[in-house]
């Protein structure tokens, strides 16, 4: 009844299609038996198995790679440490003991404005400032004077100047005249390593911790005045609620009584009238 009212090319569309030809069976295919390997035993190694690699987690190897690049690091400062000679240096000033050595200096100062501000303290010979391979200043720098007074006075008094805006530390070269003494680059240098945290960690929370830090607080044990007026106010509010109620109760009865006897309160009406 569907087709009925389609057009030929529709209807064509719908036609069964001819049976399938006929497919001969499968015929049983015999499986190959077990075999033994005693023939090919001879070809695997005699040595003993390689030994087995420890299974490693993200977190020993995250510790693994820093100690390796700590180690790397180490064993390359000690090789600079051996190369390490200030005093063969043909860049630094003249005399170490006139040298003053300045820190925290701003990347805009240069050089003629560094000797402008240290010029008050003596006559200056050299101002150097150190920049790095790509041409940036470094942020310190070193002043020699002619004289080493002149050197002592700026020394006790332009430690913590400002100058454009940052306060320089001033100290004396101590390359040259501490022996032993390395600069920050290869573990030495004065103060705190690089990156070392001056407030003291928080030790990290364990379960137990977490567990007591969402318990409520402790309460604190009450003051034994404030009891006795807690006590004393809390027994006023009863009484004031017992008296509350008892003025229900007796206007509830009244009400009562009203509605019982309407006739004794009009003929009371009537007494108070005549």
């Amino acid at each position: 009844m569907a087709a009925i009212g389609m057009p030929p090319h529709i209807l064509a569309l719908f036609q069964a299609r001819p049976p399938l030809e006929p497919f001969p069976a499968f015929k049983k295919k015999h499986t190959r038996g077990y075999v033994g390997l005693a023939d090919y035993v001879n070809k695997f190694e005699s040595g003993p198995p390689p030994p087995t690699v420890p299974y490693e987690t993200p977190k020993q190897r995250l510790l693994r790679q820093k100690r390796e690049r700590l180690l790397s690091h180490l064993s390359k400062q000690k090789e600079l440490i051996k190369q390490y000679n200030p005093k063969e240096d043909k860049k630094l000033t003249g005399d170490p003991f006139r040298t003053l050595f300045v820190a925290g200096i701003s990347y805009d100062t240069t050089e003629k404005k560094l000797k402008r501000e240290f010029d008050q303290y003596g006559s200056i010979k050299r101002v150097r400032l150190i920049y790095d391979r790509n041409g940036k200043p470094r942020g310190y720098g070193f002043i020699e004077f002619e004289n080493d007074r002149d050197m002592k006075e700026a020394y006790k008094n332009a430690d913590g100047k400002k100058i454009d805006g940052r306060r320089v530390l001033v100290d004396v070269e101590r390359a040259r005249t501490v022996p032993g003494w390395l600069p920050r680059r290869l573990g030495g240098g004065r103060g705190k390593p690089r990156g070392t945290n001056t407030k003291p960690k928080k030790p990290p929370m364990t379960a137990g911790h977490l567990q007591l830090s969402l318990l409520p607080p402790l309460p604190t044990p009450p003051d034994p005045a404030t009891l006795m007026e807690k006590k004393r106010r809390d027994e006023e509010r009863r009484r004031e609620r017992e008296r509350e109620r008892e003025r229900g109760r007796s206007r509830s009865r009244e009400r009562r009584d009203r509605k019982r006897s309407p006739g004794r309160d009009r003929s009371r009406s009537r007494e108070r009238r005549r």
